[in-house]
């Protein structure tokens, strides 16, 4: 991989659980198309927090099993420590090569995880030999160039997001991934993937500011090292506040990244 933006793993764990409140049910909406089935072996790559683990793990039921695999060891801990379903597990690995991996699945997903991957078509490819002839292959991934305030452009949100996916572009992260995937599967040898396209938006005092802000403040040490923004021009602490009241003054709302759902079956030769 490269190398993770978010390196304090304990608060990654919090903003990924928080995340997955707004979007879980689009990731949920994503399997019920995809046809993600009850007894299936499900494979999740990055599966850092374990949100959609479990959600592949609903999906599965008792009959079926899914397993994350995480780079970071520390993820792998928390994600067990939070996960109460007996048929999820998780693993150490590299999600580029799969590595070590024995036996085959029924499918394999995963959620802005190959955005961050040297090489997405290659990880692609190596995953969909996991998977048994005629199995699913369903990845979830966002446009993070998207400007997430609704409503006419305020200085303080195009500021910031400005600040973030130079910041992440710079590390090497593919901040328009969700637009790719089509392109992503092909250059794999995968069928032609069905699409969809979904996100979260909401207006007025509930708009959730506290989220982009969240990973703005996780971005700070990237942006600093970048030499792009400070932390007093960033001023994490009231992020949030000054986000959504910029928000409200322009009767505006709040959207999260576009989110490209792409799947697509296997042969079965």
């Amino acid at each position: 991989m490269t190398t993770y933006p978010f390196a304090d793993r304990s608060n990654e764990h919090r903003r990924l659980i928080a995340q997955g409140s707004l979007f879980d049910p689009l990731t949920d909406r994503l399997f019920a198309q995809a046809g993600l089935a009850p007894g299936m072996q499900v494979l999740d790559l990055g599966s850092g927090a374990g949100n959609v683990t479990r959600l592949a793990a609903d999906r599965v039921g008792r009959d079926g099993r899914v397993m994350g695999i995480d780079a970071d060891p520390a993820a792998v801990e928390l994600a067990t420590a939070a996960t109460e379903q007996p048929n999820v597990e998780y693993r150490v690995g590299d999600v580029s090569t799969l590595d070590g991996l024995d036996g085959e699945v029924d499918a394999v997903v995963g959620r802005l995880v190959l955005m961050y991957l040297p090489d997405p078509a290659d990880a692609l490819r190596r995953a969909a030999r996991r998977i048994r002839p005629g199995g699913l292959i369903c990845l979830h991934e966002g446009d993070l160039e998207y400007l997430p305030a609704g409503g006419p452009p305020t200085p303080l949100w195009t500021q910031v997001h400005h600040w973030f996916v130079e910041a992440l572009q710079k590390a090497g992260v593919a901040t328009r991934l969700g637009p790719d995937l089509f392109t992503t599967f092909r250059a794999a040898g995968l069928p032609a993937p069905h699409l969809v396209v979904e996100q979260y938006a909401e207006g007025g005092p509930g708009a959730p500011a506290w989220a982009w802000a969240n990973v703005y403040s996780s971005a700070l040490p990237l942006m600093e090292r970048f030499g792009l923004a400070t932390r007093a021009q960033l001023d994490p602490e009231t992020l949030a506040d000054r986000l959504l009241a910029e928000t409200l003054s322009v009767h505006g709302c709040v959207l999260g990244p576009p989110m490209t759902g792409a799947w697509c079956r296997l042969p079965l030769a």
